[in-house]
């Protein structure tokens, strides 16, 4: 968001930031979330191939549960990919909570700064105006400032 928009505006410095602030926790929230899902996907993908490997390489050709194993573990090459596909989980879990905690700080900020509209834009022309603000917030960022329940 430009400064010059701002400046039409008459927002003054403490709304700016905040609207910056808003912008930015937004903006980490997506890229965690798109770093999760990505996570997910290479590791849902990974266990998939690892399986279908163990399956048709190792439990079909072996026929009991002791050759199994013996076959499982004669290539340490196994174990390695058990521990980084188990390495993906838990950067999924890892992800995931920082993801939860941008969200609940993007709706935390976001909520605060509906709940003071009225503070923020006092003079009354301000007021009157500040619906182009949520309008490109809207339109340009995808940051509801109308309804807290959004």
């Amino acid at each position: 968001m430009s400064k010059v928009f701002f400046a039409q505006l008459h927002i003054d410095e403490v709304t700016k930031q905040m609207l910056l602030g808003v912008i930015e926790k937004k903006q980490k929230w997506e890229r965690l979330k798109k770093r999760v899902l990505s996570l997910q996907i290479v590791t849902l993908g990974g266990f998939a191939v690892f399986f279908a490997y163990v399956l048709f390489y190792l439990i079909f050709p072996s026929g009991t549960l002791t050759a199994f194993i013996k076959m499982f573990l004669e290539k340490t090459v196994h174990l390695y990919i058990l521990l980084l596909l188990f390495t993906l989980y838990w950067a999924i879990l890892y992800y995931k909570k920082k993801c939860d905690k941008a969200e609940e700080e993007f709706h935390s900020l976001r909520c605060e700064i509906i709940q003071k509209s009225a503070d923020l834009w006092k003079e009354e022309q301000q007021w009157k105006e500040r619906h182009k603000l949520f309008e490109i917030m809207k339109k340009e960022y995808d940051i509801n400032l109308y309804f807290e329940n959004s």
